[in-house]
């Protein structure tokens, strides 16, 4: 995955304005501020654009170059375990489909099987292979550039809560509950975006990150 373009981390920390000597409940009996009072909120609210991707055909297919980048001749025939081979792009169409999601991140259309005019989404590009009616090489590389494709971003605040009773000088109970996405934001697991045109599932994301999840805890301390 590549770099990102943006990201953005603000945190915070609040003491809530609850219990004696503030502005809410100020002259509290000392039960109720026991309860109230000397609470402190954290947050931690990221955002970040998507890393660049790069979709490619996989190795072992075709070597448009006529290099062997992508095939390589051994007495058994094709060695498989060449380099991905870069697409071309596709002159005025926009890899961002209309109605983006996690199961239509990418716009196949947008990219074609270099020197193979009859290519389509989904099937293997086998450009220079030699095999069959597969075009000969064409002598370059795909020119769809190294990062063509933004993957999805992500938004997350990350929230929690703690207070620490006093029951002695030295024995302290603190209480404390944080929770992870707390806005449930839902954020899609680039790592999961299938990025081989030769796939019927090009473009498609399997899973998302993790939801909202929290945990509340007590520790005492002495």
């Amino acid at each position: 995955m590549g770099t990102r373009h943006h990201l953005w981390k603000t945190t915070m920390l609040y003491d809530l304005p609850f219990g004696r000597g503030r502005r809410f409940a100020a002259s509290a009996p000392h039960a109720l501020d026991t309860i109230l009072g000397g609470w402190r909120l954290s947050n931690i609210f990221t955002v970040q654009t998507g890393a660049y991707v790069t979709p490619y055909f996989d190795a072992g297919q075709g070597d448009p170059s006529g290099t062997g980048s992508g095939l390589k001749s051994t007495a058994a025939g094709w060695d498989p375990s060449r380099r991905p081979q870069h697409a071309d792009l596709v002159a005025g169409t926009n890899w961002k489909p209309a109605n983006q999601n996690r199961g239509n991140w990418i716009h196949a259309a947008a990219f074609a099987c270099p020197g193979n005019a009859s290519w389509t989404p989904g099937t293997s590009c086998t450009t220079g292979s030699g095999s069959g009616a597969a075009p000969l090489p064409i002598g370059r590389f795909g020119n769809a550039p190294v990062g063509a494709v933004n993957g999805p971003g992500f938004v997350s605040l990350d929230s929690g809560l703690v207070k620490t009773f006093a029951i002695t000088n030295k024995l302290h109970l603190r209480a404390e509950g944080t929770f992870t996405n707390v806005l449930n934001h839902l954020n899609l697991d680039e790592s999961t975006l299938n990025l081989g045109l030769s796939s019927s599932s090009f473009g498609v994301m399997t899973k998302g990150l993790t939801p909202r999840q929290g945990q509340v805890s007590m520790r005492l301390e002495f």
